[in-house]
């Protein structure tokens, strides 16, 4: 067991702060690498079947822009959301749903431990750690890299 002092549930040294950091990073590069492969191979594999390869002597590189693109340009735009939402853009969204929710199905709840108003709900979340996912802006970047770079080659094929 890690003798490692937490303050509210953190390390509070830096080193193990940078070393979580980077951890965090790590995963977040890997788990963006797996969504952005396997969404671009389901577009792959959908454009396969239902694509007729004798129309295009280059299928399958017809097959990898499509894959890489729009891997790219549907990650890129997810990035793009989180990205706006760890500035609080869908705070008044969230705050909504979660009271319609718990007026709903938790009254009790709500009165004992919801916030009351969205101003307190929006410092309680203030106070929060809310990052974007980096390593999926620069996954997506290099996916929609790689699509246009088989454009241009399959454009001069």
């Amino acid at each position: 067991m890690s003798k490692i002092p937490l303050a509210n549930g953190r390390p509070n040294t830096p080193e193990s702060q940078a070393l979580l950091a980077k951890a965090r990073w790590k995963i977040n590069f890997i788990v963006s690498l797996i969504a952005l492969t396997v969404g671009g191979g389901l577009v792959a594999l959908l454009e396969f079947f239902t694509l007729d390869p004798s129309i295009d002597k280059n299928f399958v590189l017809h097959l990898l822009i499509d894959a890489f693109g729009l891997a790219g340009i549907l990650g890129f735009g997810f990035f793009s959301l989180g990205f706006i939402a760890s500035k609080g853009a869908f705070d008044i969204l969230s705050y909504s749903l979660k009271l319609l929710i718990l007026n709903v199905f938790a009254p009790k709840y709500r009165q004992e431990s919801f916030p009351k108003t969205f101003y307190d709900y929006k410092v309680k979340k203030d106070h929060e750690e809310r990052k974007a996912i980096y390593p999926l802006m620069i996954l997506s970047l290099a996916y929609l890299a790689i699509g246009i770079l088989l454009l241009v080659i399959y454009t001069n094929l």
